[in-house]
C-alpha cells in the first residue's frame, strides 16, 4: 500500500496534486471525481489538498486555468492588437481550432465543464476573453464589416459552436455524410469549408 505524502516543498507538493487532479477530472468530470481519489492518486492527505486549493470548485478552477492559460493569454493578446475585420476574426478560429486538435484532452476537459451543472462559475480570464471578442464582434458591424441585423452574443456562441463540436463528435458526423472517420486530412478540410460557410454569411449584404 502506498504510503501517505503529508510534508514535502509545497510548490512540488501542488504540481503533484494539480496533475492528480487534472487526469481524474478529465477522466471522470467534475461530478464524479471525489478528494478522496484525487489525494489517493497524489498521496496526499484530503486535508493538504484544502489547504492547498480550498475546495474542489476551486480545485476544478485552478485546473481549468492551468490548461487554458496559454490560449487566453494569445487570444486577448491578439484581440487586442487586431482590428475589427474578417481576416482578425478568421484568425481566432484558426487559433481555437489548432488548439483543439493539438490537444484532445482539453475537449474532454470542455466537455465535462459543459456537462457537469453542479458548477457553472467561469474563469476570469474566460470572462474576459468573451467581453473582448463581442466588443470586437460589435465593432465590426459599427465598421460595415459585419451584417448588423444579426445579435453578435449569438455570432460568438456560432464561431465556439462549429470549433468544439466537430472535435467532439466529428467521428459520428463523418459517418453520416459517408467521410472515413480516420482521414487525416477531415480536419483540414472542414476548417476550410467551415469558414468559407460562415464568413459567406455574415458579411454585409
Amino acid at each position: 500500500m502506498a504510503q501517505t505524502q503529508k510534508h514535502g516543498p509545497p510548490a512540488s507538493t501542488r504540481n503533484a496534486i494539480l496533475d492528480a487532479a487534472e487526469k481524474i477530472f478529465i477522466e471522470r468530470g467534475f461530478s464524479d471525481t471525489s478528494m478522496s481519489k484525487i489525494a489517493k492518486a497524489a498521496r496526499v492527505t484530503k486535508s493538504l489538498i484544502h489547504h492547498h486549493f480550498g475546495s474542489k470548485e476551486q480545485l476544478w478552477a485552478e485546473i481549468k486555468k492551468r490548461r487554458f492559460h496559454e490560449y487566453f493569454s494569445v487570444q486577448k493578446e491578439q484581440l487586442a492588437a487586431a482590428d475589427a475585420g474578417i481576416e482578425s476574426f478568421k484568425t481566432c478560429i484558426i487559433n481555437l481550432f489548432n488548439v483543439l486538435r493539438d490537444d484532445p484532452e482539453v475537449v474532454r476537459l470542455i466537455s465535462w465543464h459543459l456537462l457537469d451543472r453542479a458548477q457553472t462559475e467561469r474563469h476570469e480570464d474566460e470572462k474576459e476573453l468573451t467581453a473582448m471578442g463581442h466588443a470586437k464582434l460589435l465593432e465590426g458591424q459599427e465598421l460595415g464589416y459585419l451584417r448588423n441585423d444579426i445579435d453578435t452574443r449569438y455570432m460568438l456562441i456560432s464561431f465556439f459552436c462549429l470549433v468544439f463540436h466537430w472535435f467532439m463528435s466529428k467521428h459520428e458526423y463523418l459517418k453520416w455524410v459517408g467521410i472515413e472517420p480516420d482521414s487525416i486530412t477531415a480536419d483540414d478540410e472542414y476548417l476550410e469549408n467551415m469558414l468559407k460557410i460562415f464568413f459567406q454569411g455574415v458579411l454585409p449584404r
